[in-house]
């Protein structure tokens, strides 16, 4: 069951990082300049393509030497240029101990377009690092999430780019990438009774003058007790992180998911500590 439900899991991730590409009813080119153009290719010659933007009939020119590549509205990508990493004013000897941490993704009840809780969880990820961060220098997610946009990269194109050359993008040696998966489960039901005893003294006795006892006195020291019970519910929920760490060279060197123990909203927080002590570039 266990191997199942992790299948589940990397299809939800594929689906989330992908298939906006295949979903897009534009052709998408990216210039070298970092800018997006959307629209319809209608012809490619030799150096030049012919280009119309969504909803104009006015056709453009664009040099092939002017894109980096065309997501086609097929879901097919082809590459023309390489961005300059010059035009970026760093070298890519510059990368060494040099860590970028890209927004999380973020699943919760199957919805992903929460872009706010991804940077939120980005931003977190990275002041978990930067605790312990030795000899290792961590790329504001400010720093980060610029250079990205910059370079034109979102989640609608991102599979169009290895992790080897988004970390030349950004200029450093690692990046640490994730997905972060929320959804609801059990309600859990408490109840609270309260008691209280009050003494029953509605009679009171005594005696008058003829020595006669006026009053109850049976029932004059009974308590009169009151029962209140207060309910209220929990709402819980299954969190289960998976972290990754790529090297400039497009290396893997580190994968690993983990289910939190907490049933909370925001046990995502605690699980996320767990990982990256577990990480290479976690230092204790």
């Amino acid at each position: 069951m266990k191997k199942i439900k992790n299948t589940n899991l990397i299809m939800v991730i594929a689906c989330f990082l992908f298939t906006n590409i295949a979903l897009s009813q534009s052709d998408i080119i990216l210039k070298t300049t970092g800018e997006e153009m959307k629209g319809k290719v209608l012809k490619m010659g030799e150096a030049t393509i012919q280009f119309v933007y969504d909803n104009e009939t006015i056709e453009y020119t664009v040099k092939k030497s002017d894109i980096v590549k065309i997501t086609f509205s097929s879901g097919r990508v082809e590459f023309f240029n390489k961005i300059s990493t010059k035009s970026n004013n760093y070298n890519l000897e510059d990368h060494h101990n040099k860590v970028a941490i890209l927004p999380f993704g973020y699943l919760k009840d199957q919805q992903t377009s929460n872009a706010i809780m991804q940077k939120k969880i980005q931003q977190e990820t990275y002041g978990i690092f930067k605790r312990k961060a030795a000899a290792l220098k961590f790329q504001d997610p400010t720093t980060t999430n610029a250079l990205l946009a910059k370079a034109g990269i979102n989640n609608n194109n991102i599979a169009g780019y290895t992790m080897g050359e988004i970390a030349n993008i950004l200029g450093v040696e690692y990046l640490v990438q994730g997905m972060v998966s929320i959804q609801k489960t059990t309600v859990t039901s408490y109840s609270n009774t309260s008691t209280t005893t009050k003494r029953n003294s509605s009679n009171n006795v005594r005696v008058d003058r003829h020595g006669h006892i006026i009053g109850d006195v049976w029932n004059n020291n009974k308590r009169k007790t009151n029962s209140s019970t207060f309910g209220s519910s929990q709402q819980n929920y299954a969190t289960n992180i998976t972290m990754n760490i790529y090297t400039d060279k497009g290396e893997n060197i580190f994968v690993r998911d983990h289910q939190s123990f907490w049933q909370t909203q925001d046990a995502y927080k605690i699980t996320l500590s767990f990982l990256a002590k577990r990480t290479p570039l976690y230092k204790r």
